[in-house]
């Protein structure tokens, strides 16, 4: 198959690495800065290059559409590549509001085998080794959900939309997200019930950290933890009756030939797993957009967990701007 990415931003040579190592091919990308997009193009060696975003989505020669841009682009270019019958791969966050990916998902809904949000991690056999583990009952009856996903450089880069409100920036659009989607991925649960807090930054205006208290349908609690304002962490625990499965790095292995896990006993006790050595979860998640079953995964449902999670952001920002103007405690 051959693919354009829109965007050369810092997740694309990973991309770049995935997607020839899936078999196939990168015919164009597109940039706003016609230097950086000549660099880039000479660095991972691709044929073409343009800086018209919606000419790549008609283009006859390309079969998928790559979208890397900001998040606030990413609704009308999704959308004109589904009608040029494109597949589409979308970075997270699928969109830069509700309402945007509402307009989304009405369109999706017509092709959803043609359209995936780039999320990698349930596509590695330890998230799924995690998965069953939970579902299977060892750890009895969940109760207790954990995600915490930071890093804290991102102000330091200099040019990202990160910083960049209008944009879609801020960490709970761009971490939020993973709390979001992995609660519901790997418990099973919906949301029902959110209280939150955060903390803007008082130069970008964005969400610099972000912070909530969910209560799942089936009544267990969730803590989400999120910010830019911490070293990197992607730390994920979900606790039951009988034990709980730890993971100190569930959004991708620091150290790929090494992706570890935990399962704590109510004895105490614990056992390490190791489980997808050298597994690259994202030429898997691209494979995933030509098979109709991929490793026990119902890649519709993951599409729709992705626009679940749209709106749980929603949701967990409008009680963070509640919670902002109610009176601190007295001292």
């Amino acid at each position: 198959m051959r693919w354009a990415f829109l965007g050369i931003g810092r997740v694309t040579p990973r991309m770049v690495e995935a997607v020839r190592l899936a078999g196939h091919t990168i015919a164009a990308a597109a940039a706003r800065d016609p230097i950086a997009l000549q660099e880039w193009c000479t660095t991972h060696q691709i044929p073409s290059s343009t800086q018209n975003f919606l000419e790549l989505c008609e283009a006859d020669n390309i079969d998928v559409i790559y979208i890397a841009l900001p998040p606030h682009l990413h609704t009308e270019l999704a959308i004109k590549a589904l009608e040029s019958g494109k597949r589409v791969l979308c970075e997270k966050p699928l969109t830069a509001n509700l309402e945007d990916s509402c307009r989304l998902q009405s369109v999706v809904s017509q092709s959803p085998d043609r359209f995936r949000h780039a999320s990698a991690f349930p596509f590695h056999p330890r998230s799924q080794a995690m998965r069953s583990i939970i579902a299977g009952g060892e750890i009895g009856e969940v109760t207790r959900v954990t995600f915490s996903c930071s890093f804290s450089h991102v102000l330091q880069r200099g040019r990202d939309y990160r910083t960049d409100p209008s944009a879609g920036g801020g960490c709970l659009l761009d971490l939020g997200w993973y709390c979001a989607l992995a609660t519901e991925w790997f418990a099973g649960e919906k949301p029902s019930r959110l209280q939150a807090m955060g903390k803007r930054h008082g130069e970008h205006g964005i969400w610099l950290s972000a912070q909530a208290i969910v209560e799942l349908e089936c009544g267990a609690f969730a803590h989400w933890d999120c910010g830019f304002d911490a070293p990197g962490r992607k730390w994920m625990e979900i606790a039951g009756t009988k034990g709980s499965v730890i993971c100190d790095d569930f959004l991708r292995p620091w150290d790929v030939s090494k992706p570890r896990f935990w399962v704590h006993g109510s004895d105490g006790k614990a056992r390490s797993e190791m489980i997808g050595a050298n597994v690259n979860q994202e030429a898997r998640m691209i494979e995933s957009l030509w098979t109709s079953e991929h490793q026990a995964i119902d890649l519709n449902q993951l599409t729709e967990f992705g626009f679940q999670a749209q709106a749980t952001l929603s949701t967990w920002e409008g009680a963070m701007i509640k919670a902002s103007i109610k009176p601190r405690l007295p001292q």
